[in-house]
């Protein structure tokens, strides 16, 4: 278990011998502490109050109108009360439910506070030590969680009963009474005046468990016949009385003290929040600048860069035009050539794989001759390839793209039959139309495919029968990815 207190916070414990100031640990301080400390009031007198009130099904205003119209009935003029149950814990929907509550109403409590108020002390809050005893034992785990249990806290003036049922209590005793046989009497009979009472009922026997009790109490114990629990050790503090105090605080419940008496406190921590946002925004402003100026270093950083470069490549460029004067080269010129480079030899024949092609192409067929092979740039590739009676192509504009041509002749060897020189044609021409570089614009074996064989030797010795040429052009760049 976390004792969840600071060294700023003290304890006061109001108690009818008299009151005790504490520090955090629950040690005794020889003297009050300054005004500027937190005082958390713990409440240990005889005027305390059980009562259990019965809420029926309702909601909203009326519910807590009903609640406080209980309060007064059952703790008349009793200026400090709370509930066990907090307000979270009532359920939403309207059915009836039940608050144990406690009320103490003791002059001695009340100067205590004036005082405190008068003196600027910045109250935290008020609890009284039964409902710190009964928090204590909801987180011990070892604990029964169900049934009664009888809590018997040894003090310095006394001893501090408690009853529980289910962890919550409903009925306490403060015995102002130090000898431990007088002790183990009067805790049998607070058990007898508790079954007497119809309380709990007569064949119920609680159980009991002496919190930091001495030897003698613990047998004085046993002698009266009552059912002990094994004795609890301290885990965090010197004695179970300063762990019990030690969890008063923010999530203990019954906060008894209202606002008006707590007000120093809840402006101190209302400063302290407004400082610990100022110190967030201001945090926040600070990394913002910082970001930003890491943005601005950046942005001078690359702007120096860009200068730096520009600077560069202007004494690049002078020296371009330095050593272009000092080798008398025309600029005008030179910038012609670059252009027609860019805009028409570009466009041009890598003259290396045509000439490849065409050698296998020979080597393939040797009863076939290379005549000539020539590459150009055109306004219209093949022209001579338009069929016949067609309408003549429009002219291209004088700065469209140049297109490339391949022409070749290739003469087939003497003394072939018709029938071999046709079958060599035949070869010839499916293997160029085979390459996927290049598309066939005139082609030879179209031309000569509707002359008639003639038997016999061939006394054919026109031009056009002698040689045969073709016409490329490159494919489009989708035609030549296509395997179809």
């Amino acid at each position: 278990m976390t004792l969840r207190s600071t060294s700023r916070n003290h304890l006061l414990l109001v108690n009818p011998a008299q009151a005790l100031w504490l520090d955090a640990q629950g040690q005794a301080l020889p003297a009050p502490p300054g005004a500027a400390a937190g005082v958390r009031v713990v409440a240990d007198l005889v005027e305390e109050t059980h009562v259990r009130i019965e809420v029926p099904g309702l909601m909203g205003g009326d519910r807590q109108s009903f609640i406080q119209v209980q309060y007064q009935t059952l703790l008349p003029d009793v200026p400090l009360r709370a509930s066990w149950e907090a307000a979270s814990a009532q359920p939403l929907l309207p059915k009836p439910f039940g608050l144990h509550a406690v009320g103490v109403s003791s002059p001695a409590l009340m100067g205590q506070l004036d005082a405190l108020v008068q003196a600027q002390y910045p109250i935290e809050g008020v609890w009284t030590l039964s409902y710190l005893m009964a928090h204590w034992a909801a987180r011990q785990a070892h604990l029964p969680r169900q049934g009664w249990l009888l809590l018997c806290l040894c003090l310095p003036y006394g001893m501090r009963m408690v009853l529980l049922h289910g962890h919550v209590p409903v009925f306490s005793r403060l015995l102002l009474e130090t000898e431990p046989e007088l002790q183990a009497r009067e805790v049998a009979l607070t058990l007898k005046y508790l079954a007497d009472n119809r309380t709990i009922e007569r064949d119920t026997r609680p159980q009991v468990l002496p919190m930091d009790p001495p030897p003698e109490l613990r047998q004085s114990l046993q002698n009266q016949g009552l059912a002990l629990l094994p004795a609890v050790a301290p885990r965090k503090a010197a004695s179970l009385l300063a762990e019990v105090l030690a969890l008063a605080g923010r999530r203990a419940p019954g906060q008894l003290a209202a606002v008006g008496l707590r007000r120093h406190h809840l402006a101190q921590r209302a400063r302290q929040g407004l400082r610990a946002a100022t110190v967030a925004v201001l945090l926040a402003g600070l990394a913002g600048l910082a970001l930003q100026g890491q943005a601005l270093l950046g942005g001078a950083e690359q702007s120096r860069a860009r200068v730096q470069q520009a600077a560069g490549m202007e004494a690049q460029a002078q020296a371009l035009r330095e050593d272009l004067a000092r080798r008398q080269i025309n600029v005008p010129l030179l910038r012609l050539a670059m252009e027609v480079q860019r805009q028409e030899l570009q466009q041009g024949l890598d003259p290396a794989q045509p000439l490849w092609m065409l050698g296998q192409l020979l080597q393939a067929h040797p009863q076939a001759q290379l005549v000539r092979t020539e590459q150009a740039l055109r306004a219209q590739a093949c022209p001579s390839a338009q069929p016949a009676g067609a309408e003549a192509a429009p002219a291209a504009p004088a700065n469209a793209a140049l297109q490339a041509e391949w022409q070749f002749e290739i003469r087939p060897e003497a003394g072939l039959l018709p029938r071999q020189r046709q079958a060599l044609l035949e070869a010839l021409g499916q293997s160029v139309a085979a390459w996927p570089q290049w598309q066939v614009q005139t082609d030879p074996v179209r031309l000569e495919g509707s002359t008639a064989l003639a038997g016999g030797l061939s006394s054919t010795t026109d031009a056009t029968a002698s040689a045969w040429r073709w016409c490329l052009a490159p494919r489009p760049a989708a035609a030549v990815g296509d395997p179809s």
